[in-house]
């Protein structure tokens, strides 16, 4: 899945990433969509570096992807 097709339904994807990164302030993200942008505040509220943060986006994206073919093959 693609960071541009997760911008399509920002709304259900803060919902998800705050399973993932529960220190998230979705207010604040509410209208922000950039991907740095997002990784810059999950580093600032998860105490991580922006390398660490950029990381842990991309493994998140990763697995919502595994889990979105993993729908589409179930039918």
């Amino acid at each position: 899945m693609t960071w541009t097709a997760l911008t399509r339904t920002w709304p259900q994807t803060l919902e998800r990433l705050q399973r993932r990164f529960p220190h998230l302030d979705r207010g604040a993200l509410a209208q922000r969509t950039d991907k740095e942008v997002v990784t810059a505040h999950i580093a600032e509220r998860h105490d991580l570096t922006q390398s660490e943060a950029r990381e842990a986006l991309d493994d998140w994206l990763m697995f919502q992807s595994l889990e979105t073919r993993q729908e589409q093959l179930a039918g």
